[in-house]
């Protein structure tokens, strides 16, 4: 009999999916419940990973491209490297795994194969869905595997029917940091990939007497400014790639100030972004999984530029709905407020709800004993 295990499945196709699975993890570890996260992508043949970094640069340069694609279902199945995934899955099954959260829907293929493997054993499998609406590699699954959820729990982040937010992926616990006290400040950002209208957004910002932290996606992107901080995460680091430790970590990071640049470690428990971003009086950005939970969990409204496909614009008129975020076009009639700003504040401080933390509620559903 092994130790008892939570398997935390990401994706490495943005960061959405990565930082709360690793948020998640943290969470557990808080609790003595052990984890390992894994990133889809590492269980890709060599070819089709390789071609990822040409579709992120694609995508940073074209968002029109990006949407597109978001739209093209696409069958993973040609695309995984078999030979690795069955020692993997000889691998869990040796160690009797059990518990399994995953954050994307390339992983349940893989999932439904241990699963016969396992038989007569059941194995427990949360889906975690950190959209409000299925993102592409939901629907794709949903394409070519209509009954995909049959054996597994579908744990729901939001209810958009409701307009309401079931559970909450925890950060840093404790209070945020009051209005008053943050400083005029914005951050700007497109996404772990750098897509979408953040950077056309910056002049005019720039213009009305805040200061930005940006989120450069390359170095030539950072433009060093005494107003200004630019940061990114060292283009050097992956997220399908593990750290010298055999872990997978938050992104180190960088800040480019001329002469002056540093780089970071990362922290153990949570991403550099969030740090900044609690100190803002708002987060500029398409609404994706990583900057919901930004925004929540430090209480930071967002001013929501044009989203990513069908679920992020789901993402969108959720917190617009909830007094949580604004759309850009409307907080520039409203001349840039700050006032507006400290209204969203205030409604994500005072959300109503029980902000049930997900890995309670993880935690009060699956029993995490040795069998």
């Amino acid at each position: 009999m092994g130790e008892r295990k939570v398997t935390i499945l990401c994706s490495g196709f943005g960061l959405g999916f990565y930082i709360p699975g690793l948020l998640a993890a943290s969470d557990f570890g808080k609790r003595d419940i052990a984890t390992e996260v894994l990133v889809f992508e590492s269980y890709l043949e060599h070819d089709k990973r390789e071609h990822i970094a040409d579709s992120r640069t694609a995508y940073h340069n074209n968002f029109a491209l990006a949407n597109f694609s978001a739209r093209m279902p696409m069958d993973i199945r040609g695309s995984i490297d078999y030979a690795q995934v069955e020692r993997l899955l000889e691998a869990w099954k040796a160690e009797e795994r059990y518990e399994f959260i995953s954050l994307s829907g390339h992983w349940v293929y893989i999932l439904d194969w241990y699963r016969e493997k396992m038989l007569p054993n059941p194995i427990h499998v949360d889906l975690l869905y950190v959209d409000s609406d299925l993102a592409p590699s939901w629907k794709s699954l949903k394409k070519f595997h209509p009954l995909y959820d049959e054996h597994y729990y579908n744990a729901c982040l939001y209810d958009t029917d409701k307009m309401a937010i079931l559970c909450e992926i925890s950060v840093l616990p404790g209070t945020s940091l009051p209005f008053e006290s943050r400083k005029r400040r914005l951050v700007v950002h497109g996404g772990g990939w750098g897509m979408g209208t953040y950077q056309s957004t910056i002049p005019e910002l720039a213009g009305h007497n805040y200061g930005l932290d940006i989120v450069a996606y390359d170095w030539k992107e950072a433009k060093p400014d005494p107003d200004h901080r630019y940061w990114m995460n060292d283009p050097e680091w992956c997220s399908w790639v593990k750290s010298a430790n055999g872990l997978h970590e938050f992104p180190p990071y960088i800040e480019i100030a001329g002469e002056d640049t540093n780089s970071y470690t990362a922290e153990a428990d949570h991403h550099w972004l969030f740090d900044v971003a609690s100190e803002a009086m708002a987060i500029v950005a398409k609404p994706g999984a990583g900057t919901l939970i930004d925004s929540l969990a430090s209480e930071t409204p967002l001013i929501l530029l044009e989203p990513f496909g069908s679920h992020e614009l789901s993402n969108l008129e959720l917190w617009e709905s909830l007094g949580f975020g604004i759309r850009y076009e409307k907080w520039r009639e409203m001349d840039f407020s700050v006032d507006i700003l400290k209204e969203m504040h205030q409604a994500i401080q005072n959300r109503p709800g029980e902000r049930t933390n997900y890995v309670d509620h993880y935690c009060s559903r699956v029993a995490l004993t040795k069998r």
